[in-house]
């Protein structure tokens, strides 16, 4: 901390302490000076306490303001360390002169001036146990363990056990160079005997968990819940304990206090049941449980983002993805600002193939956050798959506008923009887009195989489509997409041979999910004599729906 900001603690702190008496001594030009002062018009104060001190420049009060002034002023604060030491010097036994220049010398790093001032202000005034707070704060800043622990003990001899010094200790000796934790954490075992304190506890309870002694640390986590019986830290060290025993009726029970803890945040409490609801065996098997929690979590906290996305997800993952959509609808409608929250319920519905809501709700949320590129996209797939290709490639060019020189931006909206371009039948302008994309990366799958199979399609360029899928094949050799492109214009080409060597590869990665792949392959057989083959893989691709 800065030595001014010291000042400015001290300095209240002196202003409650002038006596009645003290202040009805005092000129009246000083006591215009201290209003001032309190008022914030430091540069009058100033101009009156200095006319104070060129009349009477025995007020020590005054040479102290003036400090206090030029600590907060960079073209006076160095000149603040003398003016305070001429108070110093007029009221040598004030305990606030002396303890502000102590904090000044520890703000300005020069703490080998503060520790003898400290030391001997822990002699004079034995009672103000802060002081030895600082000299701790000082003497670590030094590395000196040995005289911190010293001091704690004599903090302890004046205002007896404290959870403040019992810890300190701890956490200093456990700081120390190849410390014994096992004697450490005994040594504040018996602290706890005499400071029942549940934060002790609770720390004793996680020192045993994390070492394997379940009892033990169940032993005194509810030493700590004796004491104060909702110290969610310590629900929380038995929740995990019995999660480790796999007693999972305790483990919820535990876990419910710090669910309902107001205090805990949700943020946290978010964070750690996502990592529970990471395994779906055990959200099925305690399906009750779970279902209590999300109850509770919702109550608490009806309007966080945080966690009304985690029961939204919860929800999802346990097919019910309609009640997903309407939390996150009324999120949205809680939080109109947030563009997360708008985000969140249109990518549910986008989970959920809701074309003309997504569509719809998207350019709600756009009016909201114009520029945003997500919602953009979002409500340029919604039309696309309504067929509404205008609108969608409206969309898709507002994307381009937004990012004139991010080129990974454009190769990708360029190969959207062209296969739009293709569904209206205006090829041309398809494959433009396609060189677009390609000029900026040649070797951007996605667009290869697509201008390759589109070329193939309309039987043109087959040299050309070959070397683009060829290129595609190479680096994903197990794309059956890719290969079902490069194996189809290999039999446009006449060698039906080789296209059945690359079909068969396709259909061990996912071919026989394609009923174009099959159709495909189908073809190849038929046309190499392999009849009956062939019938088979066309009664596959009947039995499916369209890609």
């Amino acid at each position: 901390m800065h030595s001014s900001s010291f000042l400015r603690t001290i300095v209240a702190g002196f202003i409650l302490l002038l006596s009645a008496s003290g202040l009805s001594a005092q000129s009246v030009r000083f006591l215009d000076a201290m209003k001032n002062y309190q008022l914030g018009d430091t540069q009058e104060a100033w101009r009156l306490f200095e006319e104070e001190v060129k009349e009477n420049p025995s007020n020590d009060a005054a040479w102290f303001y003036m400090a206090a002034i030029a600590s907060n002023d960079n073209a006076r604060r160095k000149d603040a360390e003398g003016l305070l030491k001429k108070a110093i010097a007029l009221s040598p036994d004030n305990f606030w002169y002396q303890y502000t220049l102590a904090m000044m010398y520890i703000g300005s790093d020069r703490q080998e001036l503060a520790v003898p001032m400290l030391e001997q202000l822990t002699l004079d005034y034995p009672g103000k146990t802060d002081l030895y707070l600082d000299l701790i704060n000082v003497y670590l800043s030094e590395n000196d363990v040995e005289k911190a622990l010293a001091t704690l003990d004599k903090i302890d001899a004046i205002r007896g056990k404290n959870e403040i010094v019992g810890l300190t200790r701890a956490e200093l000796k456990l700081k120390q160079p190849d410390p014994d934790p096992e004697s450490i954490y005994g040594e504040l075992a018996e602290y706890f005997e005499e400071c029942r304190s549940p934060r002790i506890a609770s720390i004793l309870g996680d020192y045993y968990a994390n070492t394997y002694r379940d009892s033990l640390a169940l032993r005194y986590y509810d030493e700590a819940l004796a004491i104060a019986p909702d110290y969610t830290p310590a629900w929380y060290g038995k929740a995990g304990v019995y999660q480790m025993l796999r007693q999972y009726d305790r483990f919820f029970n535990s876990f419910s206090h710090v669910i309902r803890d107001p205090e805990v945040q949700p943020h946290a409490k978010a964070e750690y049941v996502e990592q529970l609801l990471a395994n779906p065996q055990f959200v099925r098997t305690f399906a009750d449980d779970f279902e209590q929690m999300m109850v509770d979590l919702h109550a608490l906290h009806p309007d966080d983002n945080d966690i009304n996305n985690l029961i939204a997800s919860y929800y999802y993952r346990t097919n019910r993805p309609y009640l997903s959509i309407e939390l996150m609808r009324q999120n949205m409608e809680r939080h109109p600002e947030s563009a997360d929250a708008a985000l969140q319920y249109l990518f549910l519905l986008y989970s959920q193939q809701s074309w003309p809501l997504l569509a719809e709700q998207a350019t709600a949320t756009i009016q909201r956050f114009p520029d945003n590129q997500d919602m953009l996209q979002l409500r340029a797939i919604a039309y696309s798959q309504q067929k509404e290709y205008a609108a969608a490639i409206e969309d898709y060019q507002r994307i381009l506008d937004l990012n004139p020189r991010d080129t990974t931006v454009a190769k990708v909206t360029y190969a959207s923009i062209g296969d739009l371009y293709y569904q209206t039948g205006e090829t041309n302008k398809a494959f433009k887009c396609y060189e677009k994309s390609l000029k900026i990366d040649p070797d951007y799958n996605p667009v290869l195989n697509n201008y390759a199979y589109y070329l193939s399609l309309l039987g043109k360029n087959l040299k050309k489509a070959k070397e683009m899928s060829r290129k595609t094949i190479t680096s994903e050799p197990d794309n059956p997409t890719y290969l079902d492109t490069y194996a189809w214009i290999l039999h446009l080409l006449g060698d039906d041979i080789e296209a059945k060597a690359i079909f068969k590869h396709a259909m061990l990665y996912g071919g026989k999910e394609s009923r174009t792949i099959l159709t495909h392959y189908a073809i190849v057989l038929e046309k190499l004599g392999e009849t009956d083959l062939a019938n088979i893989y066309y009664g596959q691709a009947k039995a499916m729906t369209e890609d």
